[in-house]
């Protein structure tokens, strides 16, 4: 890697991601939660941080010392992403996502306290239900625990865990109605929320244990007083250290093991059987072993077409099979994240069932090249924004702070997400919190207090 162009590019890129931060400094008003500053970081971490990863330790993906092909393909990556991000930024600042926003129908700014107490437990009870079908869909608890990597990749449970997911939606009902109404403090407290940890833990994914906490952080932010960076920091520090452990239980197989292997931790670093240094840089290397970004990108580009030619939109089409269940269509296609993972990464992940990370954009280029990836980067900034202008700066009630905290997570990690999976995820997620604010919803009060 002597040729200085490669670095000079990222340069640019970490230049044009950073944009957004010079411009809160200039705001009069700063919220830490305007997604935006989210997505940036998150673009940073995957195409940024992690090729200085890869130029410098090196991962199972992309390793140096690197061959003309690849050099010219994490370029290539590069460069292209920088018009991607000026047209995300774009669709973003530009008046069309407010646009979007003022057309939605206006959402209720509080919950009706008697519906919410009648049908939080009955969500509660079919969540757990539906965890216990999924659990039986998987072998049991057995192998629902101590078989990680094949409950994770599974096919056929998709909607199992939509019904799962209700609970981590009840949660989000109940904090926004206990933050203003200080009604529920013991259910939230000290039923939902172990409750959704739990779950997200025995789940075996990141995103469903981190999940709770940054809703609460977000419902906090907006109904009761504004979080400072400081507790930002915290959270993630929560999710390095949360990370090698999930990597762990994944490796291991089952809960057992991963906990021998925690409480014998201590005693190798103070015995003198791994240096810090060794720990430190386990801890590097178990934290970006889940972002694979521009490794991910840099594969769709050297590889194509010879691998998979362009596929000018058809693998869009999993967002319509997605729906259908397995159960009923059983050689349904898989979706493309595995597809991606079995033939980009087929040295890795092949006859694993693993679904790989593809990258929004890497998907995007496989279907359209440079401009498929620039048109998909617009439309991404136009979502994002929407949704903030339209639970945030238009709404801000109850359920569109629940809503919102619900679909933050989703607002910053879709770089990394395909385009199916991005897609059927989140109509997921709104059409069940749409039911729910439909059923829950109150009246309009007269004085809205805003941040």
């Amino acid at each position: 890697m002597e040729d200085p162009t490669l670095y000079l590019l990222l340069a640019v890129l970490t230049g044009i991601a950073a944009i957004p931060f010079g411009t809160l400094f200039l705001k009069k008003r700063k919220d830490i939660f305007e997604p935006v500053y989210w997505a940036s970081a998150f673009f940073l971490l995957l195409f940024v941080v992690r090729a200085i990863f890869d130029l410098t330790l090196g991962s199972a993906f992309l390793s140096p010392p690197f061959d003309h092909q690849t050099v010219q393909a994490v370029t290539r990556a590069v460069l292209y992403l920088i018009p991607s991000l000026i047209c995300f930024f774009i669709g973003y600042y530009s008046n069309f996502g407010r646009y979007v926003a003022r057309m939605l129908p206006s959402l209720p700014v509080t919950w009706n306290s008697e519906r919410v107490s009648l049908l939080l437990p009955l969500l509660i009870c079919v969540g757990l239900i539906s965890q216990f079908f999924l659990i039986q869909h998987l072998g049991g608890w057995s192998d629902f625990l101590d078989d990680k990597q094949r409950a994770l990749t599974e096919p056929g449970q998709g909607y199992w865990a939509a019904g799962v997911s209700l609970i981590p939606l009840a949660f989000g009902v109940a904090l926004t109605r206990c933050l203003v109404n200080s009604t529920g403090w013991i259910l939230t407290c000290a039923v939902l929320f172990p409750l959704v940890l739990v779950l997200g833990l025995i789940s075996g994914s990141k995103a469903a244990f981190l999940g709770p906490f940054l809703a609460l952080l977000v419902s906090v932010h907006y109904l009761r007083r504004r979080v400072n960076l400081g507790v930002i920091v915290l959270f993630a520090l929560l999710a390095i250290l949360v990370f090698p452990l999930f990597n762990l239980y994944r490796q291991v197989g089952t809960i057992d093991r991963m906990v021998e292997a925690v409480a014998e931790l201590p005693n190798n670093v103070f015995g003198g059987e791994l240096p810090m240094e060794e720990l430190g840089l386990m801890l590097v290397r178990g934290g970006m072993s889940r972002f694979l970004g521009i490794d991910s990108l840099t594969y769709i580009i050297r590889d194509t077409p010879e691998v998979m030619d362009f596929q000018y939109g058809r693998t869009i089409l999993g967002t319509l099979f997605a729906w259908v269940p397995r159960q009923v269509w059983t050689d349904k296609p898989v979706g493309f994240a595995q597809l991606f993972g079995e033939t980009y990464l087929g040295h890795i992940f092949y006859g694993t069932g693993t679904a790989a990370a593809p990258t929004l954009l890497g998907e995007a280029y496989l279907n359209g090249h440079i401009g498929g990836m620039v048109v998909v980067a617009v439309l991404c900034g136009v979502f994002v924004r929407s949704s903030y202008a339209y639970l945030i700066e238009q709404q801000f009630g109850q359920p569109a702070v629940f809503l919102y905290s619900c679909l933050f997570i989703h607002l910053f990690t879709f770089w990394e997400r395909s385009i199916d999976g991005i897609v059927v995820a989140t109509l997921i997620l709104l059409c069940e919190s749409s039911m729910l604010i439909l059923l829950m919803g109150g009246r309009r009060p007269q004085n809205i207090n805003r941040l």
